[in-house]
Order: structure tokens, then C-alpha cells, then sequence
């Protein structure tokens, strides 16, 4: 059965509101990062205190993926994603209001947790709403509008540094997330009700989650991704430390070089979507359309780190270090459009 109009236009609209808010929720979650050298500063952290800070939000995303995405499934999407978004975006602005280690250590693991469960629960919506031989295509660039977002947050969370203050910065972007996500919950409310009044869509009781087959199906994507990870956090999390650290950079320096670095995984993350939707097109393979993009990208993305281990040249590293971004997040894409397809249902 071809979809309605009003179905095709409930999916662009929702991909649409997904795209915003990816990229609302990576400057949320980079501003840390790029916010680091000045906290430092003023409450004298060190690096190992950084990493406290950072790995508690990593491990609260890493633990609250899989129960959230099980609740948005019981739930529904719309219902999870407000109360993700109202979790993380408060959390956000406590990270503003607070001092001390402990209590930044706790503001950014309750981060972490509302973080978690949005993009299983995006996935979950994408399935739902666009065709398979586009899907590739509509995670690359809803990750790469999160990925954008990690470009222009040195920018953006600088701006507002320098403009206010740390903390104020945290505060202002709590509240634009926050309003926006009840923004998003009312208008995909609005549109569900146009969608219905033209097509009466049959409400499916949620089946129970097999966990030996499902666990079968995804370990060697789970597997992958962990590795993914290790990159991926890097960039995310050390890339303005690097900079600031290694050449002594001002914070608006560090800000124009970190964005040219995360500009690549942007790119990347867009284009290893569409490659991934082409192979599949021309193979006609699922498994290998998604497969050999990521070995590819994982292997590519070792030859930009190299010049690191032998020149100490800003533009050099800064350049390997966007090339190795951009190869690493051409994986990005095809590993969540695996998850989506061995489990349609979750």
C-alpha cells in the first residue's frame, strides 16, 4: 500500500524536527568539551578531572541506551522523546548552576541519561517512516546535522562564553533545548492527528523482545560500534583540549580549529549514509552495502592519525586529524541502519 500525501508529509516533517533536534542535542552535549579549558581554569580541574566528567556521561549513555530504547518501544516515540529531552535539558542547565566535582560528575551522567535513548528512539521513527532503500541516506543526515552541530558548538558554546559566561552559556542552551522538545511533542501531535483523519492506521500490540535472536543478530554491529566509540569520543571530548594544550591556543583559536576538525566527520557521517543507499542499490545486499563502507572507513580513518606521531605542525595534524574524522563516521551511518534492520519491531 503507497503511502498517503499526508503520510509522506508527517515523515519529512518528522525527519525534519529529528535533524533540529540531533543537532541541538550535540551542542548539548559538546559544550563541555569546548567550555573544559575555562572551567579548568577557574575551579582548577585537571585533566583527569575532565575525564571523570566526560566518561560519567559515557557511561550513563552507554547503561540507559537499551532500557530506553525498550521504553520508547512501550511508550512510543513521541511520548519518550519529551521525556528524554526534558531530562537531558534540565540537567544541562544544573550543570550552569552548580560547582564542585562531585556534583558536575552527577549533572553530566544525568545528562547522559536522557541522552541516551534519542537516537534508538529516532532509528525507531526513521523505520517507520521512510522507505529501506533511503534509510541509509536519512540516518547520514540526521547524524550528520548532530555532527554539524559538533563543528559549530566550539563556536557557538565560545560565543556565549565570552559573551556571558560559562555558566550562562549551559543555562541559555537547557532552555532552548527544553522548549524545543515540547515544541517537537506538540507539533508531531498535531500532525498524528492530521495523518488519522485521513487514515485509519491499525494499532499493534508490541511483541515480546526475543533476546537470544536478537542478541545473535546485533553483536557483531554492538561489537563494531564500541570500537567506533573509542574514535569517536576522542574527537568529541579532546579535540579544544588538544589544541589548547598542545599550542598553547587562545579559546576563539582553539574554536576555529576545532571546527575545521569536526567539519570532516560531518561530511563523513552525510556521505557514508548516501554511499551506503547507492551500494545497496547497486548490489542489491544489505549486508555487504553496510559492511564494506565500514571496514573501509575504519581502516582509512588510521592513515590521518599518523602525521600526529611525527610533526608537530597545527595545520598538518589539524588536517590528518579531520581526514581520519571523516573516514572513521563514514561507518556512522550504516552501523545504525543495521540495528534498524535485523530488528524492525525494536
Amino acid at each position: 500500500m503507497l503511502p498517503t500525501l499526508a503520510q509522506k508529509r508527517r515523515a519529512t516533517l518528522t525527519f525534519v524536527l529529528l535533524c533540529v533536534m540531533a543537532f541541538i542535542m550535540y551542542v548539548d552535549r559538546t559544550n563541555l568539551a569546548v567550555a573544559a579549558p575555562t572551567i579548568s581554569k577557574e575551579l582548577g580541574f585537571s585533566n583527569t578531572n575532565l575525564g571523570m566528567m566526560f566518561s560519567a556521561f559515557a557511561v550513563a549513555y552507554s547503561c540507559f541506551m537499551i532500557p530506553g530504547g525498550w521504553l520508547s518501544d512501550r511508550i512510543g516515540s513521541r511520548k519518550a522523546m519529551l521525556l528524554y529531552g526534558v531530562i537531558w535539558s534540565v540537567a544541562t542547565i544544573a550543570t550552569g548552576l552548580v560547582s564542585g566535582l562531585i556534583i558536575l560528575v552527577i549533572a553530566r551522567f544525568v545528562v547522559g541519561i536522557g541522552e541516551a535513548p534519542i537516537y534508538p528512539t529516532a532509528a525507531r521513527m526513521i523505520a517507520r517512516a521512510i522507505p529501506i532503500t533511503q534509510r541509509g541516506t536519512a540516518q547520514g543526515v540526521m547524524h550528520a546535522s548532530g555532527r554539524l552541530a559538533n563543528a559549530l558548538a566550539p563556536l557557538i558554546v565560545t560565543f556565549l562564553i565570552l559573551q556571558f559566561s560559562w555558566r550562562a552559556a549551559f543555562i541559555i542552551l537547557g532552555v532552548l533545548t527544553l522548549v524545543y522538545m515540547f515544541a517537537m511533542y506538540f507539533i508531531l501531535g498535531e500532525s498524528k492527528k492530521q495523518v488519522e483523519a485521513v487514515v485509519m492506521e491499525p494499532v499493534k500490540a508490541p511483541t515480546p523482545v526475543h533476546w537470544p535472536t536478537m542478541l545473535r543478530k546485533v553483536w557483531p554491529a554492538a561489537a563494531t560500534c564500541f570500537c567506533h566509540g573509542w574514535v569517536l569520543w576522542f574527537f568529541l571530548n579532546w579535540i579544544p583540549s588538544f589544541f589548547t594544550q598542545r599550542y598553547g591556543m587562545d579559546l576563539s583559536k582553539t574554536a576555529l580549529f576545532s571546527t575545521f576538525v569536526l567539519l570532516g566527520g560531518t561530511v563523513g557521517t552525510a556521505v557514508g549514509g548516501m554511499l551506503s543507499d547507492w551500494r545497496f542499490k547497486v548490489t542489491g545486499n544489505k549486508l555487504r552495502s553496510r559492511r564494506d563502507l565500514i571496514i573501509f572507513g575504519f581502516l582509512a580513518s588510521i592513515i590521518g592519525l599518523i602525521p600526529l606521531m611525527f610533526t608537530q605542525n597545527i595545520y598538518i595534524c589539524a588536517a590528518g586529524l579531520s581526514f581520519s574524522f571523516f573516514c572513521s563516521e563514514l561507518a556512522d551511518s550504516p552501523l545504525w541502519v543495521i540495528g534498524t534492520e535485523v530488528s524492525h519491531e525494536h
